[in-house]
């Protein structure tokens, strides 16, 4: 029998809250005209579900700008990034305000990969050129070292607090997608 632990789910704009930067203005007003859809994914391992409610980014912009400007992200929410098929390559935290953790996971939803990954905002005197390499040189940390299909962004030590080690993910974690939520 599977048992099921029901993390709060997010509403429309649960994962909100934007840095108040001019950088950051146009990803607020795209994220209000058109927000990412919502669905519940569960991380199951030993036959228990954790069930989650995160952001779809399934396409290129929203890819692009992930968590980017996010002032917090509630312990109960993230963000799955759907490819539609294998990649490689690290994600990077441009533009990011809050720490995150991140699994990759391979087209059969075991683990390929996972990382503790620290905010990259811009610091003062530096060029838009300059800290988009530097966020970019610390990417090089973050990527898993085989291909992916999915990655699950969660908040830093979110994971933790479940009893979970990024170090030490268990081998039978998998991660299921149950359905959109909203649209």
């Amino acid at each position: 029998m599977l048992a099921v632990l029901t993390v709060a789910a997010c509403s429309s704009g649960g994962i909100s809250g934007f840095v108040n930067t001019p950088e950051c203005e146009a990803i607020a007003d795209r994220m209000t005209e058109e927000p990412l859809r919502e669905a519940r994914v569960g991380l199951v391992t030993g036959g228990i579900a954790t069930l989650i409610t995160v952001e779809v980014a399934d396409d290129p912009g929203s890819r692009s700008r992930g968590l980017m400007c996010r002032s917090d992200v509630p312990g109960d929410t993230g963000m799955l990034f759907e490819f539609g098929g294998l990649t490689s390559g690290p994600f990077w935290m441009f533009n990011t305000y809050v720490p995150l953790d991140i699994i990759y996971f391979d087209q059969s939803g075991s683990v390929a990969g996972a990382a503790a990954m620290s905010p990259c905002p811009l610091d003062g005197g530096e060029s838009e050129s300059e800290w988009r390499d530097r966020c970019l040189e610390e990417s090089q940390d973050y990527g898993p070292e085989g291909n992916y299909a999915r990655a699950l962004e969660l908040p830093a030590g979110w994971l933790l607090a479940q009893g979970l080690s990024l170090d030490a993910l268990p081998e039978d974690l998998r991660l299921n997608v149950f359905g959109t939520i909203s649209p």
